[in-house]
């Protein structure tokens, strides 16, 4: 550790005409060096400091006389009563509440209204919570099905499931067990949400069985995208309806404005990522499928489909049912007269 900075009589003297104009440590340790960088802390600072205190002059840091807990009036507990939403952040109802546009984040207004809404419950009043409720991924495959039903609005029987139905449920079962994907669907305290956001997922990939791993990802992320739209769409709303409610108040509105303002834009930002998203994964799929169409050529998708199971024992059993047919019908030829059989040339071991 370097030793304490030696200040000159000169420094010193300065100190002594100045304590009393520049009361700020950091300011006077600034005025006392020529340097816009030191504060307080600083090497030049201490030594600032220690002088200061063994001439028992007084100063004052930043870090002194810290604000008090701020206690809110009938009136702004009222205002946030009626104006609380999802959507709408604790510093914008700040600003609102105490009429000031300065306010930042973790700042004493701010906590007290943080604090207040989440005492009262007023910022998921009108949603029903899933804290408490975990996210199961469907198991079976019936599950998965029903789910593609439901969101997508197809009607796919299992009674009639095709090799590729099949193939899309086996994929889907896997991406909703995608960790990324349980991580994020977690996060989401509102069932509403939850909701969404699993059946916008699985809208946009149950019929895609060929997506990588990073391209799943990049579903997810538009899926998110697709919840945060809902709640500033929400949150607008619920501004429009303030704004509604305070033409009278000049001061109000004009904030309001303000607000609304930087909600659009945030909107807007949020449609413009979500567009090239999808942009991205449409024509990253569709070159990696013509890529592939010389692979999937006509032969080889019925050398994978005699290779399935099922469609190689339907293909046996349809060759067995046309044996058997030809056998009855040379029955039939045989039970003929013995002349009509000799004109016609027909024995049963010609036609089996």
């Amino acid at each position: 550790m370097k030793p304490q900075l030696e200040l000159t009589k000169d420094q010193k003297e300065f100190l002594k005409e100045n304590i009393d104009k520049i009361n700020d440590l950091s300011e006077l340790t600034r005025k006392l060096f020529g340097r816009d960088d030191l504060d307080g802390r600083s090497r030049e600072g201490r030594a600032v400091r220690a002088y200061l205190a063994q001439q028992e002059l007084d100063y004052s840091t930043r870090h002194i006389d810290k604000k008090e807990d701020i206690e809110l009036s009938e009136p702004q507990k009222e205002f946030l009563r009626n104006n609380s939403a999802p959507g709408v952040s604790s510093v914008e109802l700040a600003k609102l509440c105490f009429s000031d546009n300065s306010i930042k984040n973790l700042s004493k207004e701010f906590w007290a209204v943080h604090n207040f809404i989440t005492e009262e419950g007023l910022d998921v009043f009108t949603e029903e919570t899933g804290l408490s409720v975990k996210y199961s991924p469907p198991k079976a495959d019936s599950k998965v099905l029903k789910k593609i039903n439901d969101f997508v609005g197809v009607e796919i029987s299992e009674e009639k499931m095709t090799v590729q139905y099949k193939r899309c449920i086996e994929s889907l079962r896997k991406f909703l067990c995608a960790p990324r994907f349980l991580q994020v669907i977690e996060t989401y305290t509102s069932l509403e949400d939850r909701d969404l956001f699993e059946a916008e997922f699985v809208r946009a990939t149950w019929d895609k069985p060929d997506l990588s791993t990073d391209e799943i990802n990049l579903y997810i992320n538009v899926c998110m995208d697709y919840i945060q739209l809902k709640r500033i769409q929400s949150a607008m709303n619920k501004l429009n309806r303030m704004f509604d409610e305070a033409e009278d108040q000049q001061d109000l509105t004009v904030r309001l404005a303000e607000l609304l303002k930087t909600k659009s834009e945030e909107y807007n930002q949020c449609e413009k990522r979500m567009e090239s998203l999808i942009s991205k994964l449409q024509g990253d799929r569709s070159k990696r499928i013509q890529n592939n169409v010389e692979k999937n050529a006509s032969i080889l998708n019925l050398v994978q489909l005699f290779q399935e199971e099922e469609e190689r024992l339907i293909m046996v059993k349809m060759a067995e049912m046309q044996k058997k047919s030809i056998s009855n019908e040379a029955d039939q030829f045989e039970k003929m007269p013995e002349w009509k059989a000799r004109v016609l040339g027909i024995k049963k071991t010609d036609v089996i």
